[in-house]
């Protein structure tokens, strides 16, 4: 029920708003280093593109609703020896407050920080067991995931330096679900076009 909550709050915060002729679609994308928070695992590359759309509220204050593609990777080694991997291709909705600083008439900086939530669409489970002759195995992994499995939520945050059109941020989410693989943490680069 919590999910359903979380998500009705986020729709809603994308359309409640009313119009204004400052707000303005955009176009994002970047790279990403996933790593779970679990022992021994390290940053794996990943990567992001999507939609943004920047709604102004007042004065220097905006939400910024994204609609984001996402593949992660996480890997870890065990004690005994075994590597284990497993990927997924997310969609994200991200709902970030952004506030404003002019640094001059063509730039400016924005702090970007909300909830987000994510639905793990498909993805693989790997495991390479070196200590047996280095034997793989795999699996489909999300797609025979439970459906509530699929869903991650948490909080992201980042700068951005933006002119008239383009967009270049650096930022970073931690997930805060501990099912089914543990929590996690990204950080993110990537540039963006508003029209």
């Amino acid at each position: 029920m919590k999910i359903k909550q979380i998500l009705l709050c986020m729709l809603l915060a994308c359309f409640v708003v009313p119009a204004s002729a400052q707000n303005r679609w955009g176009i994002v994308g970047g790279g990403l280093f996933s790593k779970s928070m679990s022992k021994d695992a390290r940053f794996s590359l990943g990567g992001y593109a999507g939609g943004t759309y920047d709604i102004h509220i007042e004065n220097s204050w905006y939400v910024q609703p994204q609609l984001l593609f996402a593949y992660e990777e996480f890997r870890t080694k065990s004690e005994l020896g075994t590597d284990f991997f497993f990927s997924k291709f997310n969609l994200e909705l991200p709902v970030l407050a952004s506030y404003q600083i002019a640094i001059n008439n063509k730039w400016n900086l924005r702090i970007n920080a909300g909830p987000y939530l994510s639905y793990a669409m498909f993805g693989r489970d790997k495991s390479i067991d070196y200590a047996y002759g280095g034997e793989m195995h795999s699996s489909l992994g999300w797609w025979h995931q439970d459906f509530p499995d699929h869903f991650t939520y948490g909080g992201k945050a980042g700068i951005s330096l933006e002119s008239d059109h383009f967009i270049y941020t650096i930022g970073g989410k931690c997930s805060l679900r501990k099912k089914p693989f543990g929590r996690s943490v990204s950080l993110s680069a990537g540039v963006g076009y508003k029209f």
